[in-house]
C-alpha cells in the first residue's frame, strides 16, 4: 500500500500541486478578532493581505488542533495504513507537536504515523513534501522517505527580504534577528532560516539592491537542483527575480509560491523569499 504524504498549509503548495502530489494539507487559521479563518479555505490570500494592510490590530495565527489532526488522518488512512506528515519547525509553531499528539492517539489501531519536523517554512517544507511524494509514489518505504528527508534538509537554503520588520517584531517570531530591532536605519532585513529559526544575516539598503543580492547569493550554491522564489503582496517583483535567476542559469528549474496568510501575518506585505535546493 503506497505510504501517503501529510502537511500544513504552510507549505504554500499550490492546491493543484497539492491535488496532483495527492498531498493531503491541513490548514492553519488566522484570527481577526472572533473570526478564525482557514487559510486556503475560509479567506483568499488577496483578501488576507487587503484586511491586514487595512488592520489596525495584527491578527494572530492558530495551529491545527490534534482533533484536525487527527480528523485528516483518519481521512487519509482509508486508503493507506503509513503516513509521513511533514509540517513547518517546531519552534515557529505548536503545528508539529500537535501532529505528534494525533499520531499517537492513532498508533493504537495499527496506523504508522511518523511525523517530521521539517526546520523550515514555506519553500522548504514545500521542496521536502515534493520530494516526499514522488518517493511515495514511486513506491518507497517509510524509512525511504524519512531518510530522503534527513538527506534533503542540510542541501536546503532559505532567505527571506522583510519590506519592514514590524509585522515580524509584533508577532513575535523573530528569534535570533531580534538584533535587527534596534536599529533605526531605513533597510530592508535580509533573514535565513536557521536550525528552525529566523536569523539575521545582513541589511540592505533598497529594493534595487535586494534583487542584486538574492540574485548573487542565488548563483553563489554550486548544483543547484531547484529555485524557489515566494512572494506575498509583490508578484512583479517574484518573476523580475525568476527572470533574472532564468537569465543567469538557463535551463533551471524554477518555481513561484505565495506566502499564505499564516505567514503573512508575521512577515506583512512586501516580502520577497529565495529557496534553493542544492543537488546531492
Amino acid at each position: 500500500m503506497t505510504v501517503r504524504i501529510v502537511t500544513d498549509s504552510t507549505a504554500d503548495l499550490l492546491p493543484e500541486t497539492a491535488a496532483e502530489l495527492g498531498v493531503s494539507v491541513v490548514p492553519l487559521s488566522v484570527i481577526f478578532g472572533e473570526e478564525t479563518l482557514r487559510e486556503g479555505i475560509d479567506i483568499s490570500h488577496d483578501l488576507f493581505y487587503e484586511r491586514l494592510i487595512r488592520s489596525k490590530d495584527l491578527p494572530t495565527t492558530s495551529a491545527p488542533s490534534v482533533g484536525e489532526f487527527i480528523a485528516a488522518y483518519e481521512e487519509v488512512l482509508k486508503e493507506t495504513d503509513e503516513i509521513v506528515s511533514i509540517h513547518l519547525s517546531s519552534k515557529l509553531s505548536a503545528t508539529h507537536n500537535n501532529a505528534v499528539q494525533a499520531a499517537r492517539h492513532l498508533s493504537d489501531s495499527g496506523a504508522k504515523i511518523d511525523v517530521i519536523d521539517s526546520d523550515f517554512v514555506s519553500l522548504g517544507v514545500g521542496f521536502l513534501v515534493q520530494a516526499a511524494s514522488m518517493a511515495a509514489a514511486r513506491g518507497a518505504s517509510v524509512e525511504e522517505i524519512k531518510q530522503l528527508m534527513a538527506d534533503m534538509m542540510p542541501r536546503i537554503h532559505i532567505l527571506v527580504v522583510l519590506d519592514t520588520l514590524e509585522y515580524v517584531r509584533k508577532g513575535g517570531r523573530i528569534g535570533r534577528a531580534r538584533a535587527f530591532l534596534g536599529s533605526v536605519l531605513k533597510v530592508k532585513p535580509l533573514l535565513s532560516i536557521r536550525g528552525g529559526e529566523v536569523a539575521p544575516e545582513e541589511r540592505i539598503r533598497t529594493k534595487k539592491a535586494v534583487m542584486e543580492r538574492l540574485y548573487q547569493i542565488a548563483m553563489s550554491y554550486p548544483n543547484v537542483e531547484k529555485f524557489g522564489i515566494a512572494y506575498s503582496t509583490n508578484a512583479s517583483e517574484a518573476e523580475e527575480l525568476r527572470q533574472k535567476l532564468a537569465s543567469g542559469l538557463p535551463g533551471a528549474h524554477i518555481e513561484i509560491c505565495r506566502l499564505g496568510p499564516v505567514l503573512g501575518v508575521h512577515g506583512g506585505p512586501g516580502v520577497l523569499g529565495l529557496g534553493v535546493l542544492q543537488a546531492e
